[in-house]
């Protein structure tokens, strides 16, 4: 089990996450411009992109390993990957409980749903497509939400739930569900129906 959780990264994961919150507790309120694709340029807080790196860590870790002897081994290795993704949600989600009640700092609680919803969303296009473009994606989930999620006010978009306030319960909810579908489909089995990065022997 622990030559599992290191092939899988789990060391460098625990360390990233616990990087983030850090961060976030320094950062606040920063933000970075992000030009819009319609209407007025819109910021991007460092606090919504900072999930992103434990995430792509987390999705590195699973996509390691030989996956055709994976699925004839005698564990269900697809359980114990989404036990893993399900943990890394629990933790992120302590963390930021944690960093709200000791330095009230609301920018945990969306960097936690972010955590969670990033997740989710490599989860499902690891499925359809592999790991690496799974990465891609992710990094750029929260950028595209950033240069087209606003509305002419300045608020997100209903769809754009990395934007959404700490406590927007529409956000939770996209982000749980989308984390819950990504859970089954990693759940359900570790090869991706198509994978044009994979390398070739």
């Amino acid at each position: 089990m622990i030559w599992w959780l290191k092939a899988r990264s789990v060391p460098a994961v625990a360390a990233a996450l616990l990087a983030v919150y850090l961060m976030a507790i320094l950062v606040r309120q920063e933000a970075i411009p992000v030009p819009a694709v319609a209407g007025p340029s819109g910021q991007l807080l460092v606090t919504q992109i900072l999930g992103v790196f434990p995430v792509v860590l987390l999705l590195h870790g699973l996509g390691r390993g030989d996956t055709v002897t994976e699925q004839v081994a005698l564990r269900h290795n697809g359980r114990r990957n989404a036990a893993l993704c399900v943990s890394f949600a629990l933790v992120a989600i302590a963390l930021a409980a944690g960093v709200q009640l000791l330095w009230d700092r609301p920018e945990a609680l969306s960097l936690a749903r972010n955590c969670v919803g990033f997740l989710g969303t490599a989860l499902i296009v690891r499925a359809a497509v592999g790991p690496g473009i799974a990465a891609i994606c992710v990094a750029a989930l929260p950028l595209a939400c950033a240069a087209a999620g606003r509305r002419p006010g300045g608020s997100a978009q209903p769809w754009a739930w990395p934007l959404h306030e700490p406590l927007s319960y529409l956000g939770a909810g996209e982000a749980t569900f989308l984390f819950a579908l990504g859970c089954a489909l990693v759940g359900w089995g570790n090869r991706p129906l198509l994978d044009p990065l994979a390398r070739t022997a």
